[in-house]
Formats: C-alpha cells, sequence, structure tokens
C-alpha cells in the first residue's frame, strides 16, 4: 500500500474538501484513482480489494488429467478421454495444463552429489557456435566438452559435425588428455549414443556401436534423464 500518500491525505485532509486527484497522481506516479480512494478514506489506508477468483472449466477433471499425465499419456489422448467423461472444455485448455504439470515435474529440488576423483565424467555440446573471422566470414562450429565430476578439470575440441566418430575421436583425445579413464561418463539423450531415450518411466537403449566402444575403452555409460538438466549439472 501507499504509505507515502497515506501520510499526505492525512496532513490535508482536515484543511481540504477537495483536491486535485490528478496533480497529486502525476507528483506520486499512480492513478488518479488511488489518490481519490485515500482522501475518501480520510487518509486511512484502505482495506485491500478482494482478489476475484475464477472457476475453470477443468477444476473438475484436474485429477484425472494430473493422474493421466503421471501415467504418460499425452495431452490430445487425455482430451478424447475426458471428452467422454463430459468435459466440455477446448483442447488447448488441457494441452497448457498438461504442460505446466510435467515443467512442475521437471523442475522438482534435486539432490546435487559429488563423486570420487576418477569416478565419472560428463560429456555435452555446445551446437551450432557461430564465429566470425576478421573478414566477417561466417563460421559455424560445434563445442565437444568433457568435464571430470571430481576436480572440474575440462576437455574441449571444436568440431563441425556431431557425428558419432567424432564423438569417438572427442572421447579417445579426452581420455589422452586427462591421462586416464574414468569409471562411468555420463551423457545427454544424444542420438549418436542412446537409440530410446532414458526417461522417468524407462532406462535407455544405447547404440550397439556406442556400447561395445565403451566396452572396449573401459567406462560404463549413464544417461541422464531427458528434459532434465538438472542431473547432469557440472557441464
Amino acid at each position: 500500500m501507499r504509505k507515502d500518500i497515506a501520510e499526505l491525505m492525512e496532513t490535508i485532509f482536515m484543511n481540504c474538501k477537495s483536491l486535485n486527484y490528478s496533480r497529486i497522481a502525476k507528483q506520486y506516479n499512480c492513478d488518479r484513482k488511488t489518490v481519490r480512494r485515500f482522501f475518501e478514506n480520510k487518509g486511512k489506508i484502505p482495506i485491500p480489494r478482494k482478489k476475484r477468483t475464477y472457476n475453470s472449466i477443468l477444476d473438475s477433471f484436474k485429477d484425472i488429467v494430473v493422474e493421466k499425465v503421471d501415467e504418460g499419456s499425452t495431452a490430445i489422448s487425455i482430451y478424447h478421454f475426458l471428452k467422454k467423461k463430459g468435459y466440455v472444455g477446448s483442447y488447448a485448455t488441457i494441452r497448457d495444463f498438461c504442460r505446466k504439470h510435467r515443467r512442475s515435474k521437471q523442475q522438482q529440488a534435486v539432490i546435487r552429489f559429488e563423486t570420487n576423483p576418477g569416478l565419472q565424467a560428463q560429456v555435452d555440446w555446445k551446437e551450432n557456435f557461430k564465429l566470425k573471422n576478421k573478414y566477417n566470414d561466417e563460421f559455424e562450429i560445434n563445442i565437444f566438452l568433457v568435464v571430470l565430476g571430481y576436480s572440474r578439470y575440462k576437455y574441449l575440441m571444436l568440431t563441425t559435425d556431431k557425428a558419432q566418430t567424432t564423438v569417438f575421436k572427442g572421447l579417445i583425445e579426452s581420455f589422452k588428455y586427462f591421462g586416464g579413464v574414468p569409471s562411468e561418463i555420463l551423457f545427454d539423450n544424444m542420438r549418436t549414443i542412446v537409440d530410446v531415450s532414458r526417461t522417468q518411466y524407462g532406462k535407455p537403449v544405447y547404440n550397439e556401436r556406442f556400447y561395445e566402444f565403451s566396452k572396449d575403452m573401459g567406462f560404463k555409460a549413464k544417461s541422464c534423464m531427458a528434459y532434465r538438466p538438472q542431473t547432469k549439472g557440472k557441464v
């Protein structure tokens, strides 16, 4: 509440039956209706107006929607299911509610963990990074990044593509750079690494060629959960 306006109104109320609301509103950077309400209330802070509450057409179906979303159902399938239950609203209402619910689930707190020396590294891409030379020619490159979980020691490699052979080369060069191979490496759900992404409902399916590569190199591949970057925060 604007206590400064209340104090002004209290000061001038006894000596002024009317005043220029617009001039005071301009001086205090507020709406003239605000000044009038304070004046009519004799300088006392007005009782705040109650906020309007709006009922959503989805209210009586929200528990069902949340249950279906948590089971992995799509918004369109939920929409058709609710139509049979008497829902008369639009698909967009259900779609937006599903997105909001999924986002809130993804943003839940994740316990931060630290790893022992040599246990874990994390891999990620900085994709389609654009640079210009002194002649203003533009180049598009990618940055392959490996970070050791304990020391945060980093290895970076500039690449022109994100092919699987490039990933293999980047990993081998990082092992040479670090002087060893970590016990496990955490990846996001790259297409060159997994054929089926890991979600809260299922485990990842790793690419066969990459799986053989990881065995040859002596590390265990781990995949972070899709759409949950908190699980791979060190990179």
